[in-house]
């Protein structure tokens, strides 16, 4: 499993022949995808006919991709949705553009993640301290902070004073240490 970060929060995970897309920004990035998945449902864009597009919440079977949908509810900015996706035996919780502490559903959707991925920069999303409430409940064994920023403060939450960033994170589910909550900060 390849996860590589493109800023903000747009992730490309890959396995194999297929290619998953959390909130993607830029279309040429569609071709040869399987699946793009938005956590605030976007402007109309023209999708690829290769390309199952989900922008909100439900259950959903793509070529053996399982994903689950349950909202986070509305704001200026619109409807704001987490997703559980099962990938590879590797299980995902996308928090996206999360401003608010998830209700009880959204932890009960992720638990026994394998890869957590959240906001880690702060305001205007969900706080440093409550990511790192939810990810303790949640006990994923990765956690990636999205949205762009210095992650001291968040990486100092989980007693990583310093971490390197990585371009990008490879590895087999076997590699995944159960609870561990390692967390890897990935750049652009």
């Amino acid at each position: 499993m390849i996860i590589t970060y493109h800023g903000d929060d747009y992730f490309k995970l890959q396995s194999g022949q297929y290619t998953v897309l959390i909130d993607p920004t830029n279309q040429r990035s569609f071709k040869g995808a399987t699946l793009a998945i938005h956590t605030v449902r976007p402007p109309e864009v023209e999708a690829s006919d290769e390309l199952f597009w989900i922008d909100h919440q439900g259950e959903y079977e793509v070529r053996g991709i399982s994903i689950q949908g349950a909202t986070l509810g509305k704001d200026a900015a619109g409807e704001k949705t987490a997703y559980r996706i099962v990938f590879d035996e590797v299980v995902f919780g996308i928090l996206g553009y999360c401003t608010k502490e998830p209700d009880p559903t959204i932890q009960e959707l992720f638990q026994k993640c394998d890869v957590l991925i959240l906001p880690g920069k702060g305001k205007p999303y969900l706080s440093i301290d409550a990511a790192a409430k939810f990810a303790r409940q949640i006990e994923p064994s990765v956690i990636i902070p999205s949205l762009d920023g210095d992650f001291k403060a968040f990486l100092k939450e989980f007693g990583q004073e310093k971490a390197g960033t990585e371009e990008k994170f490879v590895f087999k589910k076997k590699e995944l240490v159960p609870k561990a909550m390692a967390v890897h900060p990935l750049h652009a």
